[in-house]
């Protein structure tokens, strides 16, 4: 949208402000007007001081005549026209003076700003990268646990020390007690109603919750009775460890280690 010369108006100065009217420089049919004016009251004037002159020769006249308006319609051409073209130019240069230097700047700005954003991104991608490495070592360590954990020749086991439900069972549950890991683990009841004997369950749930509140790092061993898939008993000696605790030190989860009494004799 292309604004009036209202919208934008010049700030006047004490060199400008005779020549500004409301909406900025007298208009150029204002100049005309103004120039014309003087050029006629200052041969007016001549012809109104040439008869005190005297009889002179055409020649000389015209020269006197001509001498006289220059000297009448300079002052008012030179503050007029001249002096505000002057003014106007050397404002329009200041103003496109200004007009570079934000130019400027603003450019600086950008590149400064384009920089920190490339700085930004590569920081970025570099993280990214480091933490698709952190990540890419932390699976291929936990598949090493896992298949450490499945390849072990004892029975180990997760549960939870409140609930007491089973999180996880190795595969060596099938092969000592003919339980499928998946049925213990997700079955929804306690490790103790899944594999342990109805007889030691009193047992057992004591030294859990003895070994809730033991120190640190305390592992519980005893001997005790599974249960099979057939419905038969196994006697297995144990070890049980908090592996994992609360911000406030609560005990959260307990690894359970087992072994048939018949292997560790």
């Amino acid at each position: 949208m292309r604004k009036s010369p209202t919208d934008n108006p010049i700030q006047p100065t004490p060199e400008t402000a005779p020549y500004l009217t409301a909406t900025g420089y007298l208009s150029p049919a204002q100049l005309l007007a103004l120039t014309a004016l003087a050029i006629f009251v200052a041969e007016a004037v001549i012809m109104f001081l040439m008869p005190l002159v005297g009889p002179i020769p055409m020649v000389f006249e015209a020269i006197l005549d001509a001498v006289l308006l220059t000297l009448l319609a300079s002052p008012v051409l030179y503050i007029l026209l001249f002096r505000p073209m002057v003014l106007h130019i050397n404002e329009r240069r200041t103003a496109e003076d200004a007009l570079l230097d934000v130019n400027a700047n603003l450019e600086s700005r950008v590149k400064e700003r384009t920089e920190e954003l490339t700085r930004s991104v590569k920081a970025l991608n570099h993280e990214v990268i480091e933490r698709r490495a952190t990540e890419d070592r932390i699976r291929r360590a936990n598949d090493f646990v896992q298949r450490l954990i499945e390849s072990a020749p004892c029975l180990m086991a997760t549960f939870d020390a409140n609930s007491l439900k089973c999180n996880y069972v190795n595969g060596r549950i099938g092969d000592f007690l003919g339980f499928l890991p998946e049925d213990v683990a997700s079955s929804g009841g306690t490790l103790f109603e899944s594999i342990i004997a109805p007889a030691a369950q009193e047992l057992y749930r004591t030294m859990v919750q003895d070994l809730i509140i033991a120190p640190h790092g305390e592992i519980a061993r005893g001997e005790i009775q599974f249960k099979t898939a057939e419905g038969g008993e196994l006697p297995f000696r144990f070890g049980i460890v908090v592996v994992s605790r609360t911000a406030i030190g609560e005990a959260e989860e307990i690894l359970l280690v087992a072994t048939p009494v018949d292997d560790c004799s």
